[in-house]
């Protein structure tokens, strides 16, 4: 009687299991978001009964929207093939769900603009990169860092390049694994007129002074970094060097040339004895 008893209960929890209707169905996780080729979620499904009771043995199928950007296998798990959007749906007993997945995976930085030309030193310049995905869309949140390795002709204040002597540097873009570099060269503004600021009147045999020169452009505005050869008439008079120096060699009366950006100036200097 006993064995009757337990085969009658178990019968009629099977019925009432088997009696359960399948209503609605969960999918956990909800969204997926992957960002390399072959990353993988596990999916996992419940069916559920409109009182929101769980139906056990329910049989899922697990179907891609596109495969082109994720798969999924029947166990519910989702790999990652290339950037776009897809949408998973799981179907049992005439019911589904459905997981959004979201495939971002970087592949390259777009430097707009580059390579760049920074005109005068002091100029400045605000560099705009984006880093885009394998379908050519921007990963808005990915983060971008820029270094230099020589800050000779530029320097870097956060993306903003600022112009330090003429020449080209090459700067580098990171953000994880990708790199990209490019180039900045930095040039100034075309010579107009080339004086000298400060001349002595005199000197006198053996005494020195330095020779200022300015470069000015079209505009009238002073120049930086324009780089000067110097030259006198007469040596056995005075002597000027790379730096503009003059020193007083013997009496007499001498020319100093300047000469910077194509352009030229001169000056004359009178020696006196001591």
């Amino acid at each position: 009687m006993k064995l009757f008893n337990s085969l009658m209960a178990a019968a009629l929890v099977l019925s009432v299991s088997a009696c359960k209707k399948v209503e609605r169905i969960e999918v956990s996780p909800a969204t997926v978001a992957l960002s390399e080729a072959g990353q993988t979620v596990a999916l996992t499904a419940q069916a559920l009964t409109a009182d929101g009771e769980p139906v056990e043995k329910a049989q899922f199928e697990f179907a891609s929207s596109d495969e082109k950007v994720a798969t999924v296998d029947a166990a519910g798990k989702v790999v990652a093939v290339k950037s776009g959007s897809a949408t998973i749906t799981v179907k049992a007993n005439e019911k589904s769900a459905a997981a959004p997945v979201e495939v971002i995976i970087p592949s390259a930085i777009l430097i707009k603009g580059a390579p760049f030309t920074l005109t005068g030193i002091g100029s400045e310049l605000a560099v705009e990169g984006e880093v885009q995905d394998d379908a050519s869309r921007p990963v808005k949140e990915a983060k971008l860092d820029y270094s230099l390795a020589d800050a000779s002709v530029v320097q870097l204040e956060g993306n903003r390049l600022v112009a330090v002597a003429p020449g080209t540097a090459t700067v580098k873009a990171t953000s994880g694994k990708l790199t990209q570099t490019f180039d900045v060269t930095v040039k100034l503004p075309e010579v107009d007129t080339v004086a000298f600021e400060t001349v002595p009147a005199t000197l006198k045999v053996g005494e020195s002074a330095a020779l200022a020169v300015v470069a000015k452009g079209t505009d009238g505005a002073a120049i930086k970094g324009v780089s000067f050869t110097y030259s006198t008439s007469d040596e056995k008079i005075a002597t000027v060097d790379a730096t503009g120096k003059v020193t007083a060699i013997k009496a007499g009366a001498v020319t100093v040339k300047a000469e910077g950006g194509s352009k030229a100036t001169e000056t004359k200097l009178t020696i006196k004895k001591k």
